[in-house]
């Protein structure tokens, strides 16, 4: 629309009108990831940055930018997106041994693109000491890992996975879905190793045993399982393998400057977070440049 009609008057903001080519001006500091992130709530997307654009140049006449702690805070962010966009670069460059090839890569790795549709269960216990509380599940380990060992036998005896995810998951997003997980790639690094290899053993249709995760005990139903094809793959292999391209551009330059510590007691090691961070596929704004968008709820 932007180019095909670009002063057309998408929105109006305060009374001010505003047109198609300048809602996309707005949006243009949105990596690709973040637009299709937002893509529900574009206006709200513009209005924030619209907003944001506004209330900096207020801040400009104030002269808040050569003020501290702000001019220090702007300084380190240009440093922070310079560092990006210069580790970006020598990412896109790098070569890295063994990951060129992503039919290679696929054909290595076809474990890590089959897909898995769960259903699950989560049983959920509070720590010792929890306080009660709106919300808190006061029940101990061994009483969650009690009732997890009884909906199991419950389930394998005949019983409906979906009415009982209904009633007794702790879980509130899924229990309402029948305990619909949705579908995940095996592959995925978020996933827990206990997880993956009890769903693993399963074969669509069979129930696992509980499987204790942080604050609870899941069970899980495989709904079914099936396999990416190369084409399928082919954009998260290629997001893989410059994730790779970049983690080995971040420890090259890491190694360069490697921080020989010679007073811990200054630095405080255990404490210090890092102000570094891996470089995306695709260079994207820093902190300081992005609105402070909520993401919408998914379906």
């Amino acid at each position: 629309m932007a180019a095909q009609d670009p002063n057309r008057v998408v929105a109006t903001i305060g009374g001010k009108q505003i047109t198609a080519k300048e809602a996309l001006e707005l949006l243009k500091p949105l990596n690709p990831e973040d637009r299709k992130r937002f893509e529900s709530n574009l206006s709200g997307v513009v209005q924030q940055l619209y907003m944001t654009e506004q209330l900096s140049e207020e801040a400009s006449k104030l002269k808040l930018d050569q003020q501290s702690p702000w001019k220090e805070q702007l300084a380190l962010a240009r440093a922070n997106i310079l560092t990006q966009a210069y580790l970006a670069k020598q990412a896109s460059t790098a070569p890295v041994p063994g990951a060129e090839d992503p039919k290679a890569y696929f054909d290595s790795h076809t474990a890590d693109y089959e897909q898995i549709k769960l259903s699950g269960i989560l049983v959920a216990f509070s720590p010792p000491g929890t306080p009660a509380g709106p919300g808190v599940v006061q029940r101990t380990e061994a009483q969650a890992q009690e009732k997890a060992n009884d909906l199991e036998k419950k389930i394998k005896g005949g019983g409906d996975f979906a009415a009982l995810a209904r009633t007794d998951s702790d879980q509130q997003q899924t229990s309402v879905r029948g305990g619909d997980m949705g579908t995940f790639t095996m592959g995925d690094p978020n996933i827990p190793s206990a997880i993956k290899t009890a769903v693993t053993k399963l074969q669509p249709g069979q129930v696992s045993e509980p499987v204790r995760v942080q604050g609870g005990f899941f069970i899980f139903k495989l709904d079914n399982r099936t396999t990416l094809n190369f084409d399928q793959a082919r954009p998260s292999i290629a997001q893989k393998l410059q994730t790779d391209k970049n983690q080995a551009a971040l420890k090259q330059e890491m190694d360069k400057y490697k921080l020989d510590v010679r007073d811990p007691d200054f630095f405080n090691i255990a404490k210090t977070p890092s102000l570094m961070a891996p470089p995306s596929a695709a260079p994207s704004a820093s902190p300081a440049q992005k609105p402070a968008v909520t993401k919408p709820p998914s379906n």
